[in-house]
């Protein structure tokens, strides 16, 4: 059997070049080996009824984000990939974990990419506590094993599964069948031992994780860490969770000393703005379980070529087109010849239809260079016939803007008789675009 070792491709012949990445000279022909893996007793089949779910108690790590974006803290046996660009974050935020964890039990850091002196450095930099914290350099999984079993570790952080190695495996490190046996070995090691194991990984250049989609599928948990480099903030974002919400996000501040967990985003995504402007306006999305209130900026002016262009910063562009087109069709606006741009304020992607409303506003603010009030918000998803569709979760849309002291929410008319008590500011509910346009922009 051959297989590519770029994306793990198998085939029964030597091909030159990959049909599924389109690599040329990559397929190496797979020799077997005796088996290595982990040996653990045979299971036995067990009613449901006679399974004691109290030895899956969730058990925090003292840091309320990062045990919030888990579902309530961590699961005995859990294993867990954290994702992200160089530089994000991602080891110092494990170096944190790993030192609150030693409260909970025995806490082992492996680095395979550094040396325990250069993490020791590192955690004194960040003021860390070192006392009961374990270091281990080393980059053969079967080792870690081993320390494992004979030291009775609760706690693994493995740093990173790009840089270790799986001797049954061939290959490189880095290799897809190593990244792939190496994550199977860690996962036999949680399971078995009943440890709970975090793993690092490396994204590639198109942001994806690197390796074999498989390592997604072997872990519990998938987090991926976002931010921009020249910010000081910074979002882990809940990708797959077996034991918790997914799709939910975390928002740290990252500080002299590390990373400090945000519970109230407001100043962070929707800062103080002194007086109204023309093509912003305010939106309540939802990501995973967690209301936020972002600042959406429209610009729209006169194309200076022949082609106008169109521009989306955190906002799908797909949808971002579609929404252009309905203001066109449906509120006859000529934008033809007009370049237009959107911009999601923080820096944060967009995927709750509820800020449709909003991102139309904001064009039709800009286009028309009309301010909308300070403190008023849109939720609502717009249909292609123009019509304001329902959302989900709307009083917890509305609490929020209360807790930011708006005064003034449009939302579609659907969910106005889902609104179940007074939020103490006033709330307008419309059918349609033209009739909430009419209405605010008269």
């Amino acid at each position: 059997m051959f297989s590519c070792s770029g994306c793990g491709y198998k085939s029964v012949k030597w091909l030159g070049k990959c049909p599924f990445c389109g690599g040329w000279e990559t397929f190496t022909e797979e020799l077997k080996k005796e088996s290595g893996g982990i040996v653990k007793e045979r299971g036995l089949p067990q009613l449901a009824t006679e399974i004691d779910s109290e030895e899956l108690l969730r058990l925090e790590t003292s840091d309320f984000e990062f045990d919030r974006i888990l579902g309530g803290g961590l699961v005995r046996g859990e294993v867990i990939l954290v994702g992200g660009e160089p530089g994000v974050g991602k080891s110092t935020l494990l170096l944190q974990i790993a030192a609150r964890l030693t409260k909970k039990g025995k806490t082992l850091y492996v680095s395979a990419e550094e040396s325990v002196e250069q993490l020791v450095l590192r955690m004194k930099r960040l003021e860390i506590d070192t006392k009961e914290l374990y270091l281990l350099g080393e980059d053969n999984v079967e080792c870690i094993y081993q320390a494992v079993k004979e030291q009775g570790f609760k706690f693994i952080i493995v740093d990173s599964i790009q840089t270790v190695h799986y001797s049954q495996c061939e290959g490189l490190k880095g290799s897809v069948s190593q990244i792939r046996g190496s994550a199977d070995y860690l996962t036999q090691i949680a399971k078995t031992l009943g440890v709970v194991v975090f793993m690092v990984g490396h994204v590639t250049k198109e942001g994806a994780l690197a390796g074999p989609k498989v390592l997604e599928h072997i872990v519990d948990c998938v987090l991926y860490f976002e931010g921009e480099l020249l910010s000081n903030y910074r979002i882990l974002r809940s990708i797959k969770n077996r034991f918790g919400p997914t799709g939910d996000i975390a928002v740290f501040e990252m500080k002299s000393t590390g990373l400090v967990g945000l519970e109230k985003t407001t100043d962070i995504f929707l800062p103080h703005r002194l007086k109204a402007s023309s093509g912003s306006c305010i939106v309540c999305v939802i990501e995973g379980l967690r209301p936020l209130l972002i600042e959406l900026q429209a610009l729209v002016s006169r194309a200076s070529f022949g082609v106008a262009r169109r521009r989306s910063l955190g906002f799908d562009f797909n949808r971002f087109s579609l929404l252009v087109a309905i203001i066109e069709k449906r509120l006859k606006f000529s934008l033809s010849s007009e370049d237009i741009f959107l911009n999601v304020a923080g820096g944060l992607r967009l995927n709750d239809p509820a800020a449709d409303f909003g991102a139309v506003m904001a064009i039709i603010s800009s286009f028309k260079d009309k301010d909308i009030p300070l403190e008023t918000t849109f939720i609502g998803e717009v249909g292609l016939a123009g019509e304001l569709r329902r959302v989900s979760n709307i009083n917890l849309r509305l609490k929020e803007a209360q807790r930011a002291d708006f005064k003034h929410c449009i939302i579609p008319e659907p969910n106005l008789k889902e609104v179940d008590k007074d939020f103490g500011f006033e709330i307008k509910s419309f059918s349609s675009l033209k009739d909430a346009v009419e209405n605010i922009f008269k």
